[in-house]
């Protein structure tokens, strides 16, 4: 790497901790208690640690944000990894945070090699690596001028380990099978890489595969037709669609995931990504003249549409999360546009090299500004946000962790999003996906158990058929439990402002709240 290759890789790193140093010095300046988080979404982190935990006892995972009994059938590489670390003794948030650097130099390295197999003169490379890294341009999302987050690397390097590593996987994919057909030799690499990007991050595999078609499909004319060339795609196509087949199982098989599925089909506006991706989508129209002469090439003219499709299956019953479906679109985007400036007649323009580098600087530097002024604001600690809690929460979740009795966890769901990755232990609520059906209700009852809007009978009623062995009140509530449960209890333990009261041995959850929260309630 060059001088400034190696500038670039300083900076997106810079950009991937951004977040991580804004908590540090919650703790350093402020003496704040930090629970670990490292992006904008806290619950999304959180899972990532609860299913860690989960890994590191038994490798497979279960959905621990009901109280209800779920099956322990998840396996993700990653997670398998991290769990063996927390085995070892490492805290279940480091071992997430330890993919950070994977990712982050992962995901450069392999647009780097991207770049330098599509683009020639090292002044285009450094304008389509640069802007693949850091391009992002202003939208409305959700009626709000804004950025949106997936279209920018830096973004998922925000808590998204597992994405980020899985748009890297993808792209080394690319690479490695471009590298096969161009050596005529057999390798590994491409069908391997594509698997790891499946089990990461679905929609990376379905992406993966798509293009692969789409680009044997351009490139099958223009070269010897044989029955030895279709090796290397289907052996990718098959090694990249098992994770996918899992997944499917999984949503068809286990009822939290087919809930989680169907939680996740939130819209997001095509328009609001089309708007952002305009001023470097609309250049790279003109990267499409011309036959693509490698596969690479090919593939570049067909991921963005690639993702197009993928955009629209995942807003059917078979995947979800649209947005999903465009995580690292500036990289094609880039070398198109920067393929469609080197086709117009740019060089009769005065100081067209500082003019294009100008242009660069401005479909950059004031969107990556933005992420990071608006990341200042989304971690500065807040009510009802667990990423910074209490000293007397922080005990009370370090009691649930050491004691031995069994049983899950009632509470807001301000601390129910920490409780299994914090005590291992089930919460009644805490995340929307997973806390299905029926999470609002739950949510709803469950405030208003704490803020004391239920009537005595009504609260007895619900922690009941919670089937929770401990409620935990958190330093936000604001009535005292004790004498509205004190026919259920064992025992009250008070941490500061917390308090844990468990219960008298609960059955599991009945009624309606064996599938969700109580109607009536």
């Amino acid at each position: 790497m060059d001088r400034f290759e190696l500038a670039l890789l300083a900076a997106f790193a810079a950009v991937s901790v951004w977040v991580l140093a804004l908590d540090l010095w919650q703790v350093i300046a402020h003496g704040r208690i930090w629970t670990g988080t490292d992006g904008f979404f806290l619950v999304d982190q959180m899972q990532y640690v609860a299913w860690i935990r989960e890994a590191s006892q038994h490798l497979l995972a279960s959905n621990l944000f009901v109280l209800r009994s779920t099956p322990a059938d998840y396996f993700q590489p990653a997670v398998a990894v991290s769990g063996a670390f927390v085995a070892l003794g490492v805290a279940p948030w480091l071992a997430l945070l330890l993919w950070k650097p994977v990712a982050v130099v992962g995901m450069f390295l392999a647009a780097r090699a991207y770049v330098h197999r599509t683009v020639a003169p090292r002044g285009h490379r450094r304008a389509a690596l640069t802007l693949a890294l850091f391009f992002g341009s202003f939208s409305v999302v959700y009626g709000t001028f804004s950025v949106v987050g997936d279209l920018f690397p830096g973004f998922l390097s925000w808590g998204y380990p597992f994405g980020l590593l899985a748009v890297a996987a993808m792209i080394a994919a690319l690479v490695s099978y471009d590298t096969t057909r161009r050596s005529g030799r057999w390798r590994w690499a491409a069908p391997a890489l594509g698997a790891l990007a499946s089990s990461l991050h679905p929609w990376q595999g379905e992406l993966l595969v798509l293009i692969v078609v789409g680009a044997e499909a351009v490139r099958w004319r223009s070269l010897p037709r044989s029955w030895a060339r279709l090796k290397l795609p289907i052996a990718t196509i098959i090694a990249t669609s098992i994770p996918l087949f899992y997944y499917l199982l999984l949503g068809r098989m286990d009822t939290s995931w087919g809930l989680a599925r169907e939680a996740s089909k939130h819209s997001f506006s095509f328009w609001s990504i089309a708007l952002a991706l305009a001023p470097l989508a609309v250049p790279a129209v003109f990267g499409y003249r011309g036959r693509p002469r490698s596969f690479l090439a090919a593939a570049t003219h067909v991921w963005p549409l690639a993702a197009l499709v993928i955009y629209g299956l995942s807003a059917t019953e078979l995947s979800a999360t649209p947005l999903h479906a465009f995580d690292g679109i500036t990289l094609p985007l880039a070398v198109l546009a920067v393929a469609g400036v080197q086709r117009a007649p740019l060089r009769r323009i005065p100081a067209a090299r500082l003019v294009g580098w100008t242009a660069v600087a401005a479909a950059t530097i004031p969107a990556t500004f933005y992420e990071l002024r608006i990341a200042n604001q989304f971690m500065a600690p807040t009510p009802g946000n667990a990423n910074f809690i209490t000293a007397g929460e922080r005990s009370a979740l370090h009691y649930l962790n050491r004691d031995r009795t069994a049983g899950g966890v009632l509470t807001r769901f301000y601390l129910g999003a920490i409780v299994p990755a914090q005590t291992g232990r089930r919460t009644f609520v805490g995340n929307c996906l997973w806390s299905q059906p029926l999470c609002s209700p739950r949510a709803q009852t469950a405030q208003k158990l704490f803020d004391g809007s239920l009537s005595t009978r009504d609260a007895r009623t619900f922690v009941r058929q919670s089937g929770a062995r401990f409620v935990l009140a958190d330093c936000s509530t604001t009535t005292d439990l004790t004498r509205t449960l004190s026919p259920l209890l064992i025992s009250i333990r008070r941490f500061g402002c917390a308090t844990v009261y468990e219960l008298d041995a609960p059955g599991p959850p009945t009624g309606l709240l064996a599938r969700g929260a109580s109607r009536r309630l």
